[in-house]
C-alpha cells in the first residue's frame, strides 16, 4: 500500500528557472593535471597498502587492476564525450536506468569522494613525518593534524578558493618528473630481478586468497578517474579533449605504477614496505637509493605532502559539486544545492560532507580500513558506468559518441562492447572480493547504502516523485518575467495592541532586501476630546506593542524604526508617514472594516505611487482561521498584493 501510495499522484514534471552554467574553458592540460591529482596521488599510499596483502607479489596485482583500469578509462570516455556534463556514473545511469539508479550510483560515489578526502588527508602527516617525527609515529597525533588540514579545507573551500589549472599542471608535472626520476635512480642503483623473484612464490606466499585480495586492494592505486568526467561541463571541446586528458592520464599512471612497484620490491623487504613505510612508501624508495637519498628525501616529503593535499582538496571538491549536482537533479534534500551569497561555494555540502570525512578518519585511523571503504563505493560506480554504456548503446543509438569503444558484437540486434564486458567482470569482482574479504568495507560500506536507500525512499515519498522512474526538468529563462524590484524603505502598520502578524517574514524580507523597515501605530483621537488629551493607559500599551516589534525584528537581525502617532484619521496619518519618509511598500491588516475602507480611501486620494500588502483574514465554516491557507508563515493570514499608481497630483 505504501508503494501504491508513494505512485498515485506522483510529479512527472518539475519547472524551474534555468540557472548560469559554468564555462567551457577548460583544456586538455587542465583536466589532465585534475585527473593525475587525483589518481596519480594514490601511489604515495597504495603501494603499501596493496602489499600488506600480496607481499612481494605486489606489482602482478597492480599490473592485473590496471587492465580494469582501463577497461573503465574506455568506458568514462565514451560516456564523458557523448554527454558533457557534470555527475559522472551518475548522471551515465539516470540516463540509462532512471533517478532510482542514479542516485544508487551517486550515493557509492559520494563514498568514495569521502575516502578520497580521507585517504589523502591521513597520508599527508606520514610524509611530513620527514621533519616532524611525531607525525610518522603518534597515530593520535596524525589523526588531529588530519583533521586540522580538512578543516582548513573546509574553510578554503566555504571562501570560494579557485583552483588555479596552470599551478595544478604544474604541481602534476613536478611530480611526474619527480616519479621518472625515483624510477630510473631506482633502476640504475637498486633494480634487481633475481631479488623480486624470491620475493614471493604464487599460491603460498601469498596465498591465491591473498593475493586475490591484493588485486582488489591495489584497485585503490587507480581510482580517481571521475575527476576528469565531473569537468567534463567545463571543458573546452569534450568531445576531443575529455578522451583524450583519460588516455594521457591512463598512460601515465599504469607505466609508472609499474615501474615503482618494481623499484619498491628492489629497494626494500615486502615486510619492511608494509610495516615501517606503509604509510609512506615512496618515502621508503627514497631512503634506500644511495648517494642521493640526502637530497630526495626531503624533496619527496615536501612533494609527497603537496600533492596529497591538492587531492584531498579534489576529494572535496568533487564530493562537493556531486552533491550539488545530486540535490539539483532531485536525488537529495534541495539543502545541498544552496550556495552562500557571497562566495558562491555549496558551503552545507562542503560543511557536512568534509565533517563526515573527518569523522571517519577518527573513528578508522589505519589506511588499510580506509582503502576499504574506498574500495566499496568506487567499485559500485564503474560497475554502473559500464553497464549504463552498454545500456545506452541500445536504448540511444543515435546518441552523438565522438569517442567509442572498440571491439563491439552484436547479438540479435544488441550491441555489446567487450571492453564494457571485461571491465563490468572485472569491477564485479573486485567488489565480491571487498564483500568476501574486506570486512569493514563489507559492513560499514553496506551500511552506508542501506541507509542511503531508507532516505531516498522517504525522500523522494515526502517530495511525490517516482522511486524510479526520471522526474523530467523543464527550465525557463527568467527574463521571460519582470524581476521584482528591491524593497528599499518598508512603513508597517501595527495595532496598537499586538504586532503585526506577519512582522517576522517582513524582517526576513528586509533583510534580503537590505531595506529599512518603520513600524507605525496611530492612537485616534475622537472628536469628543482634544488632539493632546492625556491617555496614559493607551499610549502604555502601544508603547510596549512597540517594544514588542523592536524586539521581533531584532530577532530577524535587522534594527527596526518605531513612530507612535496621535491623529483624528489613521488613513491620513499613514498616507503622511509614507510620504515624509518616502516609503515605497506599505503594510497594514484589512479587517475589512471601516478603519480599513479610510486607509484604501486615504491613499487614492494621496496619488503617490506605493505598493501595498493587505493581511486579511480566512475564515472557515467553523469560524476559525485554517492554518494551510497562509502564505507566510507567520499565523494563518494570507498576504494580498496590489500595486497602486495613481497618477500624481498636488491638494
Amino acid at each position: 500500500m505504501a508503494i501504491f501510495r508513494l505512485y498515485h499522484g506522483t510529479r512527472k514534471t518539475i519547472t524551474r528557472f534555468r540557472e548560469s552554467v559554468l564555462q567551457r574553458v577548460v583544456g586538455i592540460g587542465a583536466l589532465f593535471s585534475s585527473g593525475y591529482g587525483d589518481v596519480g596521488s594514490s601511489i604515495y599510499f597504495a603501494l603499501g597498502v596493496t602489499t600488506i596483502y600480496a607481499g612481494g607479489a605486489m606489482f602482478l596485482a597492480i599490473f592485473i587492476a590496471g587492465f580494469f583500469f582501463i577497461a573503465t578509462v574506455l568506458s568514462y570516455a565514451e560516456l564523458s564525450s557523448a554527454i558533457p556534463e557534470a555527475g559522472g556514473s551518475s548522471l551515465f545511469s539516470q540516463r540509462a536506468f532512471g533517478d532510482g539508479w542514479a542516485f544508487f550510483a551517486g550515493w557509492a560515489l559520494l563514498l568514495d569522494y569521502v575516502i578520497t578526502l580521507a585517504l589523502s588527508a591521513f597520508s599527508v602527516g606520514p610524509y611530513l613525518g620527514y621533519f616532524f617525527p611525531v607525525l610518522k609515529d603518534n597515530v593520535q597525533a596524525n589523526v588531529t593534524f588530519t583533521g586540522a588540514l580538512i578543516l582548513c579545507l573546509i574553510l578554503l573551500n566555504v571562501f570560494g578558493l579557485k583552483e588555479s589549472s596552470w599551478f595544478s599542471l604544474m604541481l602534476a608535472g613536478f611530480d611526474i618528473l619527480t616519479q621518472l626520476s625515483l624510477m630510473f635512480l631506482g633502476i640504475f642503483f637498486l633494480f634487481n630481478v633475481p631479488k623480486i623473484m624470491h620475493q614471493f612464490s604464487l599460491g603460498t606466499n601469498p596465498t591465491w586468497p591473498h593475493f586475490l585480495y591484493g588485486i582488489s586492494v591495489a584497485m585503490v592505486a587507480y581510482i580517481g578517474i571521475e575527476a576528469i568526467s565531473q569537468m567534463s561541463s567545463e571543458a573546452r571541446d569534450p568531445a576531443k579533449s575529455v578522451p583524450r586528458a583519460m588516455f594521457l592520464t591512463m598512460g601515465t599512471t599504469v607505466f609508472l605504477y609499474s615501474g615503482i612497484s618494481l623499484v619498491a620490491l628492489s629497494a626494500m623487504d615486502p615486510k619492511l614496505l608494509s610495516t615501517v613505510w606503509v604509510n609512506d612508501p615512496i618515502a621508503g624508495i627514497a631512503h634506500f637509493i644511495p648517494h642521493v637519498h640526502h637530497f630526495l628525501g626531503p624533496w619527496i616529503a615536501v612533494l609527497g605532502a603537496t600533492i596529497l593535499t591538492v587531492a584531498a582538496n579534489a576529494g572535496l571538491i568533487g564530493v562537493s559539486r556531486l552533491a550539488y549536482s545530486m540535490s539539483h537533479n532531485f536525488l537529495i534534500h534541495p539543502i545541498f544545492r544552496h550556495t552562500t551569497r557571497r562566495w558562491k561555494t555549496p558551503v552545507y555540502s562542503i560543511v557536512f560532507f568534509g565533517a563526515l570525512s573527518a569523522t571517519v578518519v577518527a573513528f578508522f585511523p589505519y589506511l588499510e580500513v580506509l582503502a576499504d571503504l574506498y574500495n566499496y563505493g568506487a567499485m559500485l560506480s564503474f560497475m554502473m558506468t559500464h553497464l549504463a554504456l552498454i545500456k545506452l548503446r541500445n536504448k540511444e543509438p543515435e546518441l552523438p559518441r565522438p569517442f567509442r569503444v572498440p571491439f563491439s558484437v552484436r547479438i540479435r540486434n544488441f550491441e555489446i562492447p567487450l571492453p564494457a564486458i571485461f571491465g563490468l567482470v572485472g569491477t564485479g569482482g573486485v567488489f565480491i572480493m571487498v564483500l568476501l574479504f574486506h570486512k569493514y568495507g563489507r559492513v560499514f560500506g553496506t551500511i552506508w547504502m542501506i541507509v542511503g536507500i531508507v532516505y531516498y525512499y522517504y525522500f523522494r515519498r515526502s517530495t511525490r516523485m517516482p522511486l524510479m522512474g526520471r522526474v523530467e526538468i523543464r527550465e525557463l529563462v527568467e527574463n521571460d518575467f519582470e524581476k521584482p524590484v528591491p524593497h528599499r524603505n518598508i512603513l508597517v502598520a501595527t495595532s496598537p495592541h499586538a504586532p503585526s502578524p506577519i512582522l517576522h517574514d517582513i524582517a526576513k524580507i528586509a533583510k534580503s532586501d537590505k531595506a529599512r523597515v518603520t513600524v507605525v501605530t496611530v492612537l485616534e483621537i475622537p472628536l469628543s476630546l482634544p488632539l493632546n488629551a492625556p491617555l496614559p493607559e493607551e499610549e502604555a500599551i502601544a508603547q510596549n506593542t512597540l517594544e514588542l516589534c523592536q524586539a521581533i525584528g531584532v530577532e530577524g537581525d535587522i534594527l527596526l524604526d518605531t513612530l507612535l502617532i496621535r491623529s483624528r484619521s489613521i488613513g491620513d496619518s499613514l498616507v503622511q508617514v509614507y510620504t515624509r519618509h518616502k516609503a515605497d511598500t506599505l503594510v497594514f491588516n484589512d479587517t475589512n472594516s471601516s478603519v480599513s475602507k479610510s486607509i484604501d480611501a486615504a491613499i487614492v486620494r494621496s496619488g503617490v505611487p506605493v505598493t501595498v500588502w493587505k493581511i486579511q483574514s480566512i475564515m472557515g465554516r467553523s469560524g476559525k482561521k485554517p492554518g494551510d491557507q497562509s502564505i507566510l508563515s507567520s499565523g494563518h493570514e494570507v498576504l494580498k498584493t496590489s500595486t497602486d499608481t495613481p497618477s500624481l497630483h498636488e491638494d
